[in-house]
């Protein structure tokens, strides 16, 4: 007897994917990795990090290429080589009701406290300051804060499409371990986080992990992706 259909409310948000070619998925692989090394070989050469400080420098020099890379990848995972509807898919489940868009919303208050008492911790425990990295990032003014409303929220869905959406869909499909999938796509997050240094690759890679449980609980980004930009929004208009 043929089985019977599974619902899709019983699917995960990487099963009604379909899979991108083994080729599409290490090119983009082989770029973090060489990003990565190449921003470590910097690092130890001891290149600026810091964005010009004339007026606008850092609005050009740093936001704009940051959303034109974030956003041309998300072209790629969801356009380049994919089929119609890759990207509704990668997302997942949308807010079909009241009642769980008040639970994603809950859901991504309830890991950025999270996130942010491991923060608190991390900085108990090891004493680090803001990396020079990510202090370059972040928004002086006026015109630079409105700006970081923008990047923060784009960057938050962004990664969170690349990393859970894609990376993470694509290792299930090809390992059928949902796990091991996690878990890659974590390590690539972390790595993705490189330049800001050691103790950035770590909590990367362990938000990944969260971040991948999630997206598979819910089947859905919606709670990573608000969660996500919180965080980042958070990160560069409520510091101390």
């Amino acid at each position: 007897m043929p089985r019977p259909r599974e619902s899709s409310a019983n699917l995960s948000v990487h099963a009604r994917v379909t899979p991108a070619s083994r080729g599409h998925t290490a090119a983009l692989v082989a770029l973090y990795v060489g990003v990565f090394v190449l921003g470590m070989a910097l690092r130890e050469s001891g290149a600026p990090v810091t964005a010009p400080r004339v007026s606008g420098g850092r609005l050009v020099a740093v936001y704009l290429p940051m959303l034109v890379v974030q956003w041309a990848l998300v072209v790629y995972v969801s356009r380049v080589g994919r089929v119609r509807g890759t990207l509704r898919a990668m997302f997942g489940r949308g807010w079909s009701s009241a009642s769980r868009a008040l639970a994603d919303v809950v859901l991504a208050a309830g890991v950025w406290l999270l996130i942010l008492t491991t923060e608190r911790v991390w900085l108990r425990l090891f004493a680090s300051g803001t990396a020079p990295a990510v202090a370059a990032l972040l928004p002086q003014g006026v015109p630079e804060r409105l700006t970081w409303v923008v990047v923060a929220v784009s960057v938050g869905f962004c990664e969170e499409v690349i990393f859970r959406g894609y990376f993470q869909s694509q290792f299930e499909a090809f390992w059928r371990r949902p796990a091991l999938a996690i878990a890659a796509q974590a390590v690539l997050f972390g790595v993705a986080h490189g330049e800001h240094g050691a103790a950035a690759i770590v909590k990367a890679t362990l938000y990944g992990l969260g971040f991948g449980a999630l997206a598979r609980w819910r089947r859905s980004l919606a709670p990573c992706v608000l969660c996500h930009a919180w965080t980042d929004l958070a990160s560069g208009l409520l510091r101390g």
